[in-house]
């Protein structure tokens, strides 16, 4: 295996931070720590260790740590697995005391793609683990397998065809794939994944990871969501949330539970791809894109807030990794049918133009003195009646299954 020489920092914002490091520079900085957590002890607290082995998607990641907080979380949120770990994250504690080499006890993560461990200290949340530690493994491992890439997107399915959303963060890509998998209530729309899948590139397939879904605090739920769990509560009384777990800044639900047994699938199959924006510039609120188009865009991370390629921040960036990265995003998205769709309409709009793509009724929409045209067939037509003052009201202008 090769030796990797990085000393890069992440541009996610704190309290998700990482460094990754070659193998010499983490065996030197952290090899002590990582060999006494192996054998079962905390050297900076003393603190017995615990380990719990997890299946996460195809691979065994292993967390080691001395709190039961964040190894009950871990245990709740994935399956169990045996064997030998593909991938461990330490969770190093060092309360009072100093910190080792000076090193920053904020929760900065180090990892090492030739060792393939992570090291976090003093971690303020389970997402320091799950949503940095995981995911960089993850990436990592689903990349060099060259079958798989993990993808930075949502998905639902619509009458058994899966549509991937992929955004940057705050254009409502949670928001319209709960309105997706909300849509019915028959179990024809479906929910599969919130902000991460992985996807197998020549067969076109998304998976959703979790046993339980991990989301990050109400306050951060998107409206739609939100709507779900109350729902859900109202129903059920708290009985569909009993198993639901509350972690520092976040909890884990069952979407079997939230959403409904069948409205929740672990597999689909990829047909559509959407991709979001948020131009007032721009009157074209729909554009097809070939795939080759699509991966400039992602690859080039010009609508990623952070600049992110692909929207996400996890990945390792060398020459020799973008052209592969590339290479495996451009099969996945061969033959799919990929939208542009700028977000800068009422969300419930949005929503609807989103549904028209997921049913195939339009490839085109755009925004003509406060109303909406799409494409049907050869022809613009207005997909809402405008209200008396021009602006546009909640109602089609022409009946379409199931959006209203």
């Amino acid at each position: 295996m090769a030796t990797f020489t990085y000393d890069w920092e992440s541009t996610t914002p704190s309290p998700l931070k990482f460094q990754v490091m070659g193998a010499e520079a983490f065996k030197k900085q952290f090899g002590s720590i990582t060999e006494s957590f192996d054998k079962g002890i905390n050297p900076i607290t003393k603190a017995p260790v615990k380990k719990r082995l997890a299946r996460v998607f195809k691979w065994r990641i292993e967390l080691l740590s001395d709190d039961e907080g964040m190894i009950s979380i871990w245990s709740a949120n994935w399956e169990g697995s045996k064997g030998k770990p593909d991938g461990q994250i330490y969770s190093l504690r060092v309360l009072g005391e100093s910190c080792p080499e000076g090193l920053p006890s904020d929760g900065t993560g180090y990892f090492s793609p030739d060792l393939m461990k992570y090291v976090v200290i003093n971690p303020k949340s389970y997402d320091e683990l799950k949503s940095v530690g995981v995911r960089l493994i993850t990436s990592e491992l689903s990349e060099r397998s060259g079958k798989y890439v993990s993808v930075n997107g949502s998905c639902a399915e619509v009458l058994g065809r899966g549509v991937c959303i992929m955004a940057s963060k705050g254009l409502g890509k949670s928001t319209h794939v709960y309105g997706l998998a909300g849509w019915t209530e028959d179990g024809t729309t479906k929910f599969h994944s919130d902000g991460w899948l992985f996807a197998d590139v020549k067969n076109k397939v998304a998976f959703s990871p979790e046993k339980k879904h991990y989301f990050k605090g109400m306050p951060s739920l998107s409206l739609t969501l939100r709507r779900i769990l109350s729902r859900s509560r109202k129903r059920d009384g708290e009985s569909s949330l009993v198993k639901t777990v509350v972690v520092m800044d976040g909890f884990l639900a069952d979407p079997r539970e939230f959403m409904g047994k069948d409205k929740f699938t672990k597999k689909c199959k990829l047909n559509t791809f959407i991709i979001l924006k948020r131009d007032m510039d721009d009157q074209w609120l729909i554009r097809p894109l070939s795939a080759k188009d699509a991966v400039d865009l992602l690859e080039a991370g010009v609508l990623s807030s952070s600049g992110d390629p692909y929207f996400n921040p996890f990945v390792i960036r060398t020459l020799q990794r973008d052209q592969k990265r590339r290479q495996m995003y451009e099969q996945l998205l061969s033959g799919s049918s990929i939208y542009l769709v700028n977000a800068r309409a009422q969300p419930w709009i949005t929503q609807t133009l989103i549904r028209g793509l997921a049913l195939e009724e339009w490839s085109w929409a755009k925004l003509v003195n406060g109303q909406v045209y799409a494409l049907r067939g050869e022809k613009y037509e207005p997909l809402f009646k405008a209200g008396g003052d021009g602006s546009m009201i909640k109602k089609p202008a022409r009946a379409s299954p199931g959006i209203a």
